[in-house]
């Protein structure tokens, strides 16, 4: 922009502020739109796929990307830091003197149809999907999240060891499943970040070790800790892992159970298994931290207790770690995003008392069947990870990384949403708005950010924030403006405390997520 070169930046501050937006379009490899009643889609094929605009911002600058329910994917747009006296209706004060949590990062799960779907498309345009996801040019991702056997996603139920009464796990192994829709995609992914973290999630036991002989609908592990059956399931889980290994994946992470507390619902016909907190207490203790540490490819597993909504905590986490014998073997709580609506100190409380441990968001998603385009299921992704991020939550995970038209497959027809929505018979996939609702977190907030205090002039209830902290220094603030009452823009000021001189002012349009980027400042 010729300002930027014909002045020097105190000068022309004034003028700077007359056009504080560069509004030059610098989107590369721009969405192809597709519209539905629901709402926009981007498509992509094996020759096209919209890119995220690349920063491309020096000091003194701030990068703008905006969606919205009319069409904008991370469109960029420049701001330019000025000193002239700030206008707008909503003042947004940034202080990185106080900081939060550290920020491990975003993932998503390589489900049995994730991985169908994946095998459907093209290798070229399956690739892009990966890329897209993973590569730290698109989403990237940090977590992926593997369930242990099957799950509701897959095309049956199945486990990796059907001979009741091996106790020694001698006829464990893994299955078609693994080698055609996990390894696979899995390596694809590590090729775009080869330090992604995977953490394995059980949804039940083989059926022999349960009380109702099967693995889908209710029931609990037969027997009682440091039993016949306690052990065997361990070294089931551990013999997940090394086998694995054998194909050259190292996980970072385990879940002990997902939705411990389903599997006490008689009309749940899922793979379930029921934990209270105090079974899987004592399992953790006499059974699986045990087998994981005698365990060479085990022993350095970080376990994520609980894996359920936040409504059982911090009881949850207080019956586990006040343990001394079971917390030596915890590293984190995982909790789920349906039950977000409950903010009674759920998760500020469960930090409070256990600070050491961190809380990582472990299963994530919206609506139910496919909704072309929903703008609405992107706000609800941003107001679940803004309110988990500002309360003490390290990361979060979606629960499908790709999906077909139905939102499956699934053996049950337990149907859903994703991010990207597979067309096999037309070599393309389609890129929900929720794709890029992650995207304004996880490409912009780096592995080993903190989250740091902010606060709004005047309390605005449709809109919702965050500001982030980058190992480079750089910040990042994160606005949603849900704008469901009134059809109502907001004219916003950031302000950085340590640098009362300078402030950044942009446009949060209606029914909108901004994310803007501050490239630190040098005198």
């Amino acid at each position: 922009m010729f300002v930027s070169k014909m002045c020097k930046f105190r000068i022309c501050s004034l003028l700077l502020l007359l056009l504080f937006v560069n509004f030059e379009n610098v989107n590369s490899a721009d969405c192809t739109e597709k519209s539905f009643k629901t709402g926009t889609v981007c498509v992509c094929d094996v020759n096209n796929c919209d890119e995220i605009p690349a920063l491309d911002i020096t000091m003194g600058q701030a990068a703008l990307y905006t969606s919205s329910h009319t069409g904008a994917r991370l469109h960029r747009d420049v701001i330019y830091a000025t000193d002239t006296e700030p206008f707008g209706t909503l003042h947004l004060t940034i202080d990185s003197s106080k900081t939060y949590q550290t920020i491990q990062g975003f993932g998503s799960t390589f489900s049995d149809a994730a991985g169908a779907n994946l095998k459907s498309l093209p290798d070229k345009l399956a690739d892009t999907v990966l890329r897209q996801y993973f590569s730290d040019s698109g989403l990237n991702l940090q977590f992926g999240r593997v369930p242990i056997a099957s799950n509701e996603f897959s095309s049956s139920v199945y486990s990796y060891n059907d001979v009741s009464e091996d106790y020694e796990m001698q006829n464990f192994n893994l299955t078609k499943e693994d080698f055609q829709w996990k390894i696979p995609y899995i390596k694809t992914a590590q090729k775009y970040n080869s330090n992604l973290k995977l953490f394995g999630v059980p949804w039940s036991a083989p059926g022999w070790l349960k009380s109702s002989k099967q693995m889908n609908g209710p029931g609990t592990l037969l027997g009682k800790a440091g039993d016949d059956h306690h052990k065997a399931y361990a070294q089931y889980i551990v013999r997940f892992l090394e086998e694995y290994k054998k194909s050259g994946i190292s996980f970072w992470g385990l879940s002990t159970q997902n939705s411990p507390t389903t599997g006490n619902e008689k009309k749940i016909k899922v793979q379930s298994m029921y934990f209270t907190a105090e079974t899987q207490r004592d399992f953790i203790k006499s059974d699986l931290g045990p087998a994981l540490q005698n365990s060479d490819v085990g022993k350095d597993v970080k376990v994520l207790i609980m894996d359920d909504n936040r409504g059982n905590l911090p009881k949850w986490a207080d019956t586990v770690l006040k343990d001394k014998a079971a917390a030596e073997f915890v590293a984190g709580i995982g909790v789920h995003s349906y039950q977000d609506s409950e903010s009674d100190g759920h998760l500020d409380n469960t930090h409070k008392n256990h600070p050491n441990v961190f809380i990582l968001g472990t299963e994530g998603s919206d609506g139910k069947n496919v909704e072309y385009g929903g703008w609405d299921r992107a706000e609800d992704y941003t107001a679940d990870i803004l309110d988990d991020l500002n309360n003490w939550v390290v990361g979060w995970t979606d629960r499908n990384l790709v999906l077909d038209s139905k939102g499956g497959p699934s053996w049950i027809s337990d149907y859903t949403d994703a991010p990207i929505i597979a067309f096999p018979a037309m070599a393309q996939f389609y890129k929900q708005p929720m794709f890029y609702a992650i995207a304004h977190f996880s490409h912009f907030i780096k592995p080993g950010a903190v989250r740091i205090d902010h606060s709004l002039n005047v309390i605005e209830l449709e809109v919702e924030s965050s500001a982030f902290l980058n190992p480079d220094g750089s910040k990042v603030i994160i606005m949603l403006n849900k704008g469901s009452l009134v059809s109502t823009s907001h004219t916003v000021v950031v302000q950085d405390s340590a640098d009362s001189r300078n402030h950044y002012q942009f446009t949060l349009p209606h029914r909108s997520i901004t994310t803007l980027y501050i490239q630190t400042m040098q005198f």
